[in-house]
């Protein structure tokens, strides 16, 4: 099954993709527009953008910044990599004990002293440590030397985000391409748990990944996804596909704009844990606004959050079932196959299941309020999910419910 991978990303389709197309396809035409309405990393669009005309929807910018990249078809000769290598190159700090900071940084990797790096990171300011007061300009591409090198990433790999954000920005044309190549270089080298970005890791505890993730290089890595952004394996679309960054209530209240649908696919969030909590630092580097840092209290947040970060209604229990009514009455409206995909715990007497923010049965039950049980098909598969919280599985059902429209 042909795969595209940006991100680790929590929930992520493209392990299950075979599940998903051996029983949702016949219920697929070939002149049907599929929408991903809740697309994350996009790996169930991208999946059948070979076959039907694709839309993509997610309220986060990094997701629709992934979905552009991913659906919308850019001829590798007019990505203008040479141009971007150039400015790219020409990047200077505007701050320059950076450059001083960055030899001693690359020394200590080079001599393998570990101990040495760790020091050296406890001298560097950011803003973290020195508050608000510590930079003056936001005309500037330092944001990530200034927020979240030493952390997240080492001096040299964040100064090379910078670089790049920067480079993007000048040369323009396929900046999807070029961001999301920036998100899969960034995931590679986050000193974060399984490549999320929720918060860093405690550099005393992890020394020997972090000295691991410092060795590796974002401009590299960048390149490398760029070569598969413009290899001949990069799948061509069948028809013309749209990308929306909307909250998923407001697309639907908008009829014109979906006109053309007739399946709608639609992988809700299951737990109460809000994804813009793991991925933070890519709307970060979309926006490159230089926001304001967040506080418990006096201290600062653990995942060094900014201000503004997006809290969704369908990671919240007493919000999640009204919010999941509205979209299958909408698709029942308009005579769309709507499929769900939903985990629940496998044995829900043993295994806890406070943090989900539905049952799946009063799913199931939501779904045959507006379709008739016989047009309502469940579907399950064992499957195991990270837990975030240890270093166990867990051992779930991945359900697919599809709701299949009259006349199909």
């Amino acid at each position: 099954m042909d795969n595209f991978t940006i991100i680790n990303y929590q929930g992520s389709k493209k392990n299950l993709l075979e599940f998903i197309h051996g029983n949702l396809d016949q219920y697929i035409n070939e002149k049907d527009v599929i929408l991903d309405i809740f697309s994350g990393t996009s790996s169930v669009a991208y999946s059948y953008k070979q076959t039907n005309v694709v839309y993509a929807n997610d309220v986060e910018e990094y997701a629709s910044t992934i979905a552009r990249a991913l659906l919308y078809d850019y001829n590798g000769s007019i990505l203008e990599l040479d141009k971007l290598k150039e400015v790219y190159k020409n990047y200077k700090n505007p701050d320059s004990r950076y450059d001083y900071w960055i030899d001693r940084e690359r020394e200590n990797l080079a001599a393998e002293n570990v101990e040495a790096l760790v020091e050296l990171y406890s001298e560097i300011p950011t803003i973290w440590k020195n508050g608000t007061k510590w930079f003056d300009s936001r005309n500037e591409y330092s944001l990530f030397v200034k927020y979240y090198s030493t952390s997240y990433f080492g001096i040299k790999q964040a100064r090379d985000i910078d670089a790049l954000r920067y480079a993007i920005e000048k040369v323009g044309g396929a900046k999807d391409v070029y961001l999301a190549a920036l998100f899969y270089a960034m995931k590679e080298c986050v000193l974060s748990k399984d490549g999320h970005m929720a918060q860093p890791l405690d550099l005393q505890k992890n020394k020997a990944r972090m000295f691991r993730m410092r060795t590796k290089d974002i401009y590299a890595l960048f390149m490398q996804k760029m070569d598969e952004f413009c290899s001949n394996s990069f799948v061509k679309s069948v028809g013309e596909n749209k990308v929306f960054n909307s909250n998923f209530e407001k697309l639907i209240d908008d009829v014109e704009y979906l006109k053309n649908v007739t399946v709608i696919y639609a992988d809700p969030p299951y737990t109460d844990m809000q994804y813009s909590r793991y991925y933070h630092i890519l709307n970060t580097v979309v926006e490159y606004d230089y926001p304001n840092v967040t506080k418990n209290g006096e201290k600062y947040t653990k995942g060094l959050y900014l201000e503004n970060r997006f809290q969704s209604q369908l990671s919240q229990k007493s919000k999640c079932l009204k919010s999941m009514e509205k979209l299958i009455s909408f698709s029942n409206k308009n005579n769309i196959t709507l499929a769900i995909s939903f985990a629940y715990p496998k044995d829900v007497t043993v295994q806890k299941t406070d943090r989900y923010v539905m049952d799946i049965d009063d799913l199931i039950a939501l779904c045959k309020k507006y379709y008739s049980s016989a047009k309502v098909h469940i579907l399950t598969q064992d499957y195991e999910h990270s837990n975030n919280r240890n270093s166990k599985t867990k051992k779930v059902l991945e359900y697919l419910i599809i709701c299949e429209r009259e006349g199909q």
